[in-house]
């Protein structure tokens, strides 16, 4: 079982440069191309892990990459919603089934329609979700056929205090 702590490099974080900082880490060429950024707000800011952040959205945006379809946009948004700063990366691609919605955050589990069609070991979601928990925050997913499939994260605006 992981165990993470948020704590010491926890730090207020401007959204909009970190988004820019992950893309121009592991995006490049074409595929930078596709990505939309839309951040609410240009100063909005978070007070998270600044490396725990990079990699849930890393990973948002390789799954993206990997399971929609190719030329299609993705979209990075970040905007303010009660307390909290909701992000989420959008894409077109292949749809995750309702059933599958909360499972695919478990570790090691792969969807049964996408298993065969995408390398990958299920793990990728699964620390998502634990970097999210460490920061109070949650992951979820939506999606259909014809709006395409969304993930989401909403740590909270400022620390939280563990009772």
């Amino acid at each position: 079982m992981w165990r993470w702590k948020v704590g010491q490099t926890t730090n207020d974080v401007n959204v909009q440069k970190l988004i820019e900082e992950v893309l121009e880490d592991r995006h490049a060429g074409p595929e930078r191309e596709r990505m939309r950024i839309a951040v609410e707000d240009s100063v909005l800011t978070v007070r998270v892990d600044p490396a725990l952040l990079a990699m849930i959205l890393t990973q948002y945006i390789d799954n993206a990459r990997k399971y929609s379809t190719p030329g299609t946009p993705i979209e990075i948004k970040a905007s303010m919603s009660h307390g909290e700063v909701l992000f989420s990366v959008h894409d077109f691609g292949s749809t995750i089934r309702i059933e599958d919605r909360e499972r695919i955050f478990d570790r090691f589990y792969r969807s049964e329609d996408l298993k065969d069609t995408v390398p990958g070991t299920g793990i990728g979601l699964a620390v998502v979700r634990r970097a999210a928990e460490a920061h109070h925050g949650h992951v979820w997913v939506i999606g259909g056929d014809k709006e395409g499939t969304t993930f989401f994260l909403s740590p909270p605006k400022g620390e939280r205090r563990m009772h």
